[in-house]
């Protein structure tokens, strides 16, 4: 939730005078000193957190409200022993005390889940007025320990003991949406915009929930409320354009909300992508490549700006593709999970290509197979000849089907059928005699298979190729996918 500018001001002035400039003689009161030290916890700011303690001790040494925090720094940094007795000092044992009695209580996970409610149920009832820190730590720990269903029944008793209701509602939202509770996290964040109409960060988030649950005309709904707050919302309109876009609706308005955002210094990758994507389906392929191109010269190294450019316009993708291989930070193994991000859309052509050039500037060298293979479906038939003299000259390498199939079958593809023919007469000879002399216990070390299976295996190869050799030899030409065994 967004803190009040009060307290962020604070937050920052504590830390410019104080962590920064070591101006111990900045006035700070004991209630600047909480709020600050608090507003650092919501983002993990341990330097800060330390530097509040420590100017505490120095000013207000029997501040039991700083000895509180200082019990809880210590929880955090897992010292259960330090925090019990840190703790029993503190004589007003108020909501924090508790909760932290109870955390060191549970800290082996021994509790029951009745002798948990129980205790949750104990200091509800002994409490009139939550502060925001005692209803968030109370919150966070009943959803760490699974209690989320005694917090839904006992919602409303518990937003009856809070001054500012909000503030727990929003925490359980927030903590639900973390374990993927997107039900419950809408109806929280729905009842936030109902309490608080023009508060930004309640639609906004609601709008993130709807977007999530694949509720388009909810999350597109939420978003107009966040504009209408305030037109220049990032996330607003990132959520109206996916929204739109998953609608299919206006692939024009969506291009035009996007091309906000991407002409903004806030635009991100996937805005990018986005945006290409909507200009695509607006039919504008050459705004799209002149975007997308204008974006890498000033983001080189722009994974996902090259991915879409790839498969737009491979021949234009393909210096950005060669200048981030040649930087040297992708390895062997990047550049093949670069390529299988492709595969898994069907994109052969765009996998075949990132391999390629991989393997001219550095040289594949383990995954051979793949790269035969993508170049294969990618219709590169050539290198995939090309590939296959290279690496495997004087015919020195284990016969592995997924090497000799889409060799094979590019001489085919590429009007070879005689050398085609030859080459699979090799190789099966060279099958049936390697075959002779090694069992299948010995060989299955080699395909990395039971056995059994290895003989299976072995058995499938040899009938394939004999199925090839029998189609190259007909009189009558057959057409190469009746027997290609990459497509059938």
């Amino acid at each position: 939730m967004d803190e009040p500018n009060e307290r962020r001001d604070l937050y920052e002035e504590f830390e410019s005078e104080v962590v920064k400039n070591g101006n111990t003689e900045a006035f700070f009161d004991e209630n600047d000193l909480i709020e600050i030290f608090d507003y650092a916890s919501d983002y993990d700011n341990y330097i800060v957190k330390m530097e509040v303690l420590l100017y505490g001790a120095v000013h207000y040494p029997k501040s039991e409200a700083l000895a509180t925090r200082r019990a809880w720094l210590y929880y955090s940094f897992g010292d259960v022993e330090a925090t019990s007795e840190l703790n029993k000092r503190v004589n007003s044992g108020g909501v924090l005390n508790r909760l932290l009695d109870l955390r060191a209580r549970n800290s082996n996970l021994s509790m029951s889940r009745e002798d948990l409610e129980m205790a949750f149920m104990e200091i509800l009832a002994d409490t009139d007025d939550f502060q925001d820190e005692e209803i968030i730590q109370f919150t966070d720990y009943a959803m760490e320990t699974g209690l989320s269903e005694w917090l839904a029944s006992n919602k409303e008793l518990i937003q009856g003991k809070c001054s500012y209701p909000q503030t727990f509602l929003y925490e359980f939202a927030d903590r639900s949406e973390e374990n993927e509770d997107l039900a419950t996290a809408a109806r929280l964040f729905e009842e936030l915009t109902m309490l608080e109409p023009f508060t930004l960060d309640f639609w906004l988030r609601l709008a993130t929930v709807q977007l999530n649950r694949d509720d388009y005309e909810g999350a597109l709904s939420s978003a107009e409320y966040a504009l209408a707050i305030d037109p220049n919302s990032m996330m607003g309109m990132r959520i109206k354009g996916a929204s739109l876009y998953r609608l299919e609706r206006s692939h024009d308005a969506v291009a035009a909300i996007y091309s906000k955002i991407v002409a903004s210094n806030e635009a991100e990758d996937t805005d990018v992508s986005t945006l290409a994507a909507a200009l695509m389906e607006c039919g504008r392929q050459e705004e799209a490549v002149e975007m997308l191109t204008k974006y890498l010269a000033e983001h080189l190294n722009s994974r996902l700006a090259i991915d879409v450019l790839l498969v737009i316009d491979r021949k234009k993708a393909e210096p950005y593709v060669r200048s981030i291989i040649s930087s040297g930070f992708i390895s062997e193994k990047d550049a093949i999970e670069w390529a299988r991000g492709h595969v898994v859309h069907g994109q052969f052509a765009s996998a075949a290509l990132v391999c390629l050039i991989y393997d001219e500037i550095k040289g594949i060298e383990n995954d051979v197979p793949f790269l035969m293979e993508v170049c294969y479906f990618g219709l590169r038939f050539d290198d995939v000849v090309r590939v296959y003299r290279k690496k495997f000259l004087g015919n020195t390498w284990p016969y592995l089907p997924a090497i000799s199939f889409p060799f094979l079958m590019s001489l085919v593809r590429t009007g070879r059928r005689t050398e085609a023919l030859e080459e699979a007469k090799e190789i099966l000879n060279s099958i049936r005699t390697y075959r002779k002399s090694h069992s299948n216990t010995e060989l299955s070390t080699l395909f990395r298979l039971t056995p059994a299976s290895t003989g299976a295996m072995i058995k499938g190869y040899i009938d394939t190729l004999k199925n090839i050799i029998h189609a190259l030899k007909a009189t009558d030409e057959i057409p190469a996918d009746e027997f290609d065994p990459m497509i059938s």
